[in-house]
Formats: structure tokens, sequence, C-alpha cells
């Protein structure tokens, strides 16, 4: 969540650009209150650069909060 500010995004992306980090998908839209809600979905991540990622985006003036979010899939469904 940070505020809606056209620098935010392109401020985000470049921390993941930066480490050669790709993202499966990006979205970002304004909520009802008018701040930004940017969601970045990226497989093969490991906890540590999650972490130092989640960290420098922290450090961005216009963000207000940021979280991790992990999803685990069983080795099962990813055969199928």
């Amino acid at each position: 969540m940070a505020e809606y500010d056209p620098n935010t995004l392109s401020r985000v992306l470049e921390l993941f650009s930066i480490r050669g980090q790709d993202c499966d998908t990006v979205s970002a839209r304004m909520t009802e209150e008018g701040f930004q809600w940017i969601e970045l979905d990226c497989s093969d991540m490991d906890d540590h650069s999650a972490g130092v990622l989640l960290n420098k985006v922290r450090q961005i003036i216009t963000v207000k909060s940021a979280r991790i979010e992990t999803l685990v899939l069983r080795a099962q469904k990813l055969a199928a």
C-alpha cells in the first residue's frame, strides 16, 4: 500500500529488476481511499531475497505498508 504517486510503481519494480528477479504477475490499482495497491507475484524466490526486497520496498518514502505472503504448493499439485 502506497501513496498514489506515479513514481512508486516504477521504483518498486526497479528494486526487482536490479536484482534480476522476474515477477510472474504485476498489478497496481487505486483503492477507494485514494492509495495505490501494488501486488507482485514472484515464483522461485528464496526467503532471504524476499526479506531483503521487502526491506528495500519499505524504504521507499511513498510506501505506507508492505508484506510478504508465501504460497507453498504441494509436489502432487505441481505434477498435475
